[in-house]
């Protein structure tokens, strides 16, 4: 318990740290309207302003659609934790509520992984994009509209959280449709992100789990409950499978539901389980005090089948000597494939390893330990308010590939994962 009370105080100087940051950034430059989480902790350079034409994409004339929406997300999540500057919180949020309604309505009521500060789609090079935006939903998709009901909530401004509940219904059923084709534009060549013909993401149904869980409580709508658990099952049923005794979890299938094999390789992303884990575990809190006859035998599958994936996944994916999770791992050679450790993995399954011990009574106070301890030790630069590195290579150093986003992290996967578990803990 002596370890929680430090652990405590950590989470919410990072939170209390980085949400100042944020909040200073912002105010600096009100007339862009977006948040700004664009500098470098690795050489202290602002990038705002950065007049390199090379460096452009880190640049405030690229907008990043996931960053945005998962600030919303997390601004409102702060607001709800009740941690200080509600004034500031509020405005910084309502203003970005607009910003990106604006060009929600704007571009047909879909959002694209980059734009430009007018909000017109920008491809990698930094030319407009003229080509439609394939399939019915993205990932910007998802975060944009997950964070803005969010944060309407919140604003208590019900027209927009009505109509962002609307949108949410829409895209929740392109996903489970199979009509969901993803955006991100790939930075790291070790990590392939293109879309591929029929290749099907456990992705979008994780991510869509913590939105939601958000439209569950805030709309009250059983409809929510019904997608949530669907795509639950969806997960366990196809992206699972047990060999030798133990479960194990991948990134894609085929149209036929079959494992997405290439190159010989069954890719499992650590990180992306474990997050899995704690999205459905979120979500499932929900679901039992919903008490619906119907939802009982699936609550009673998870818990006894998430201890078990946590624990196996964090073995296989922790790299003990460098302090980290690796990107991914093959599980037919049972070797990593990327051993780069991003940030985000950490306070994710710190969130899965708190919510496992409260929704399955299970003790997992050493994989709670191992990674606040990494997050804490070995990712956060006190000296740049708490922010983390984005990634650390195999030997341990601060790596210059970046995860997903040139920008920052605004406290999404950071700061909401660590915030759930002190709500936890409370």
């Amino acid at each position: 318990m002596e370890n929680r009370k430090e652990f405590i105080r950590n989470y919410l100087l990072i939170a209390d740290s980085t949400l100042s940051v944020m909040l200073d950034r912002f105010e600096k430059h009100p007339d862009y309207g977006y948040l700004d989480t664009k500098f470098d902790l690795i050489t202290g350079r602002d990038n705002f302003d950065n007049p390199d034409k090379a460096m452009a994409f880190r640049s405030k004339n690229f907008v990043y659609s996931w960053i945005q929406g998962r600030g919303a997300e997390a601004l409102a999540g702060h607001l709800q934790a009740g941690l200080n500057s509600a004034c500031r919180i509020k405005d910084v949020l309502s203003t970005l509520c607009e910003k990106l309604y604006n060009v929600w309505q704007a571009n047909g009521k879909r959002m694209f992984f980059m734009l430009s500060p007018e909000g017109r789609w920008l491809n990698a090079d930094g030319s407009f994009r003229t080509e439609a935006v394939p399939g019915e939903a993205n990932y910007s998709d998802i975060f944009v509209a997950k964070g803005m009901l969010t944060a309407a909530s919140v604003l208590e401004d019900k027209s927009l959280q009505n109509e962002m509940a609307a949108w949410y219904k829409q895209i929740l059923d392109a996903v489970e449709n199979n009509k969901f084709v993803t955006d991100q534009q790939p930075f790291d060549p070790a990590n392939p992100v293109a879309a591929q013909e029929g290749k099907i993401l456990q992705g979008p149904f994780m991510i869509a789990l913590g939105g939601i869980a958000n439209a569950a409580t805030i709309t009250g709508d059983g409809a929510f409950l019904d997608y949530g658990c669907r795509f639950i099952q969806r997960i366990l049923d196809i992206h699972t499978r047990e060999v030798d005794g133990r479960p194990e979890f991948f990134e894609a299938v085929h149209e036929d539901d079959t494992p997405w094999i290439e190159n010989g390789k069954l890719l499992c992303d650590p990180g992306h389980t474990l997050e899995f884990t704690g999205l459905a575990q979120r979500f499932l809190f929900i679901l039992e005090k919903a008490d619906r006859p119907q939802d009982k035998e699936l609550i009673q599958r998870c818990r006894k089948f998430f201890p078990r994936l946590l624990e196996t996944t964090f073995a296989l994916g922790y790299a003990p000597e460098a302090q980290g999770i690796i990107k991914s791992y093959d599980l037919i050679a049972r070797k990593p494939i990327n051993s780069d450790m991003p940030w985000w993995s950490l306070p994710e399954t710190i969130r899965a390893a708190a919510e496992c011990e409260v929704f399955c009574n299970t003790d997992q106070s050493e994989i709670i330990r191992l990674c606040s301890d990494a997050l804490w030790n070995k990712f956060t630069v006190p000296e740049q308010g708490f922010f983390a590195w984005q990634t650390r290579s195999s030997d341990g150093k601060p790596s210059t590939a970046i995860p997903a986003v040139p920008d920052l992290d605004p406290g999404y996967h950071t700061n909401l994962a660590l915030l759930d578990t002190l709500a936890l803990w409370k």
